[in-house]
C-alpha cells in the first residue's frame, strides 16, 4: 500500500482485513468502509485479498476470475437466481464475499483439508552465538537471561518467543557482535538494542551488534528476515547481505538473500528503504519490490503478501514458480526436494498451505490443487505430472 503507515497502523489494517475475509466482521463494517473509501490502493488490496481468499487451497496456473465465476454460479443457481453486480466497486465487493465463502466452503466439501496442528516450532535447534564464542541453546534460557562481556543484558520475554536485549547506561561503547541462527521448521523473533524487531526466518543466520555505536545501525543477513526499524534519523539503519545492501531510517521491509536462491529480494511494507547493489541504488516506497541478480537491481510493484505475512500460521505465494514455493517448504519443513523432469520446476502457482501441520498432510492439498504428485519418502520429495 501506498504511503506511509508505521508497523502497528499497516498490521491493524491487515488485521481488519483478515477479519473481514473470515467473516468476524460483516462486508459493511464502519471501520472497514471507511478505510476502503480512504483510497483506491486500498481497493485494489481488497480485490487481490478477495483473489487470494478464492484461490485458497485451490492453488492455480493464474487467477481466473471467470472460471470461479461460474463455478460458484453453478452451486448458487440451484437455490436462487443471481445477479452479478460489476460497476460499482462496492457493491462488488458486498456481493462476492459471500460467494467467496460459498467457494471455500464447495472446495472444503471435495476434499479433507483440515487438519490439527502437528508440526511445531523447532526450539531445540535456533542458537545464539555470543561474542566469546560460546553457544546458548534459546530453550536453555532460563528467566535471568545471560550477560555478554560488556554488560549487556539478554533475556527472554515471558512467553519465551522473543529474544530481548536490555541496554544499561553503564555498559562499555565497545561494538561486539551477537548471532542468532534458525535451523529448518522455525523461526524466530529478537528485539535489538535500538527497539528494532527483526523476525527470523527458517535456515537464516543474522550477524549483529549488542549495542549500536558510530553513526549508523550495521547488521549482517544470511536467508531471510522481516525488520521493523525504530526510527533514529542519526543513524540508518543497514542490513548487509552478500551482493547488497538496504538501508532504512524508521520503516518495516523483508530481505531475502539465501545463497542458494538465483535473486535476492527487499520487499517494503511500510516507509522507505535504498536498496544498493554496487554503484545502483533504488528508493522505492510501500508495496514495491526490489530484484537483485548477478550485476541488476529492478523494482517493481507486488502482492507484498507473500513476503510480510510468513511469520504467521501459513505460508503465502502469488504467481510463483513450483520450483521457488518449494524452496520455502524445503526451508520449513527440512527436506530434499526433486523433480522427474525440468518443466515441473517452472510452473506457476498462487494459494497458500498452513505450516503446522504434518507434510505429508500439505503434500495430500498440493495434490489436489496441483494434478500433480509428491512423493515423500526419506525426507525426500519427489515431484512429478499426475497420471490420473
Amino acid at each position: 500500500m501506498k504511503g506511509y503507515l508505521n508497523m502497528e497502523e499497516y498490521r491493524s489494517n491487515m488485521n481488519i482485513l483478515k477479519e473481514v475475509l473470515r467473516g468476524k466482521r460483516p462486508h459493511d463494517d464502519v471501520e472497514f468502509v471507511a478505510w476502503l473509501k480512504e483510497s483506491e490502493e486500498h481497493q485494489k488490496c481488497y480485490e487481490e485479498a478477495l483473489q487470494q481468499a478464492a484461490s485458497d487451497l485451490r492453488i492455480k496456473k493464474s487467477f481466473n476470475r471467470q472460471l470461479i465465476w461460474n463455478r460458484v454460479l453453478d452451486e448458487t443457481r440451484k437455490k436462487e437466481r443471481v445477479r452479478v453486480l460489476r460497476r460499482s466497486f462496492m457493491r462488488y465487493a458486498a456481493v462476492l464475499l459471500p460467494f467467496v465463502a460459498l467457494f471455500a466452503w464447495w472446495l472444503l466439501k471435495t476434499g479433507d483439508v483440515e487438519s490439527s496442528v502437528e508440526v511445531t516450532a523447532n526450539e531445540d535447534g535456533i542458537m545464539l552465538f555470543l561474542s566469546n564464542g560460546e553457544r546458548v541453546n534459546i530453550s536453555q534460557f532460563d528467566s535471568t537471561g545471560v550477560l555478554e562481556k560488556n554488560g549487556m543484558k539478554i533475556r527472554m520475554t515471558e512467553k519465551r518467543d522473543q529474544i530481548v536485549y536490555e541496554n544499561h547506561d553503564d555498559i562499555s561503547k565497545e561494538l561486539i557482535y551477537n548471532t542468532l541462527s534458525v535451523p529448518a521448521r522455525a523461526e524466530y523473533c529478537l528485539t535489538l538494542e535500538d527497539g528494532t524487531k527483526v523476525w527470523l526466518a527458517a535456515t537464516s543466520r543474522l550477524k549483529y551488534p549488542v549495542n549500536f555505536v558510530g553513526t549508523s545501525r550495521e547488521v549482517y543477513l544470511e536467508g531471510e528476515a522481516f525488520f521493523d526499524v525504530a526510527r533514529d534519523t542519526s543513524k540508518p539503519f543497514i542490513v548487509n547481505c552478500a551482493t547488497f545492501s538496504v538501508k532504512a531510517l524508521g520503516t518495516s521491509f523483508d530481505v531475502s538473500c539465501y545463497n542458494d536462491d538465483e535473486f535476492g529480494l527487499a520487499t517494503l511494507a511500510s516507509g522507505k528503504i535504498e536498496v544498493a547493489l554496487g554503484d545502483q541504488k533504488k528508493i522505492l516506497s510501500p508495496g514495491e519490490q526490489a530484484l537483485i541478480k548477478e550485476q541488476s537491481l529492478s523494482v517493481k510493484e507486488v502482492n507484498i503478501l507473500p513476503y510480510t505475512s510468513w511469520m504467521e500460521d501459513r505460508l503465502y505465494f502469488f504467481n510463483e514458480k513450483l520450483e521457488s514455493i518449494m524452496k520455502r517448504m524445503a526451508r520449513w519443513y527440512g527436506i530434499e526436494v526433486c523433480y522427474a523432469d525440468l518443466g515441473i520446476r517452472e510452473l506457476h502457482f498462487t494459494g497458500n498451505v498452513p505450516k503446522y501441520t504434518d507434510i505429508e498432510k500439505v503434500f495430500d492439498i498440493l495434490e489436489f490443487a496441483t494434478h500433480l504428485d509428491f512423493s515423500l519418502e526419506k525426507g525426500k520429495v519427489l515431484i512429478s505430472r499426475s497420471k490420473k
